[in-house]
């Protein structure tokens, strides 16, 4: 298993923090951002090609998180029964993040990291 962890600076209601967001290549899909700035322990977990939709397209996501380009900003909403919060990001700080991830594993790759040999992870699916 390949992982990383990139500190990304970002702008919270509260000020301005560093988050930590971390990609682990036998989880290829997503990439999990870590707020213990805020609150320890508490962490969201977004869709890789969420963030590379948002950078290609300006806009992506729909309910509980959504992801908008302003400039050369990224703004990341995010909602819960337990409250919201907005979180600002650059642009180029994602854009390197999601690089670093395709270099891991390249898109339209991420089936042959999976290890489907664990069925017990996946009711109903026989190998």
């Amino acid at each position: 298993m390949n992982a990383i962890t990139v500190p990304l600076p970002a702008l919270l209601e509260s000020g301005h923090t560093t988050l930590a967001a971390s990609y682990r290549s036998d989880d290829p899909y997503a990439v999990t951002v870590g707020f213990d700035a805020v609150q320890p322990g508490l962490e969201w977990t977004l869709s890789r090609e969420l963030l590379a939709d948002a950078l290609i397209y300006g806009r992506a996501g729909v309910g509980d998180v959504t992801l908008t380009a302003r400039g050369d900003l990224i703004v990341l909403g995010l909602s819960s029964p337990c409250g919201s919060a907005v979180v600002v990001f650059r642009r180029d700080d994602v854009a390197e993040l999601v690089h670093r991830t395709h270099e891991m594993v390249p898109p339209g790759t991420e089936h042959t990291c999976l290890d489907w040999s664990d069925t017990a992870e996946f009711p109903g699916v026989a190998l």
